[in-house]
């Protein structure tokens, strides 16, 4: 399969998609810059930890059942 190919069967499998966190998961993926498994400095690590313990209080995660009941659909 050509590049052409794989860009057009993955435009039309994106223009299907309806859910916002598979798309935005999907985004994700393709907007990753670098390399995979790239060591973190220390400063990005603790920033890194830091926005997550600002999302946790200001209640941005999903509970544990949230995420069951999501994975059912993958």
């Amino acid at each position: 399969m050509s590049i052409a190919d794989l860009r057009l069967q993955l435009h039309q499998i994106i223009d299907t998609v309806t859910d916002e966190s598979k798309l935005e998961a999907i985004c994700t993926l393709l907007m990753e810059k670098g390399e995979s498994g790239k060591r973190m400095s220390v400063e990005e690590y603790v920033r890194t930890i830091d926005t997550a313990r600002q999302q946790i209080k200001d209640g941005e995660f999903k509970s544990i059942e949230t995420l069951e009941k999501e994975s059912e659909n993958w």
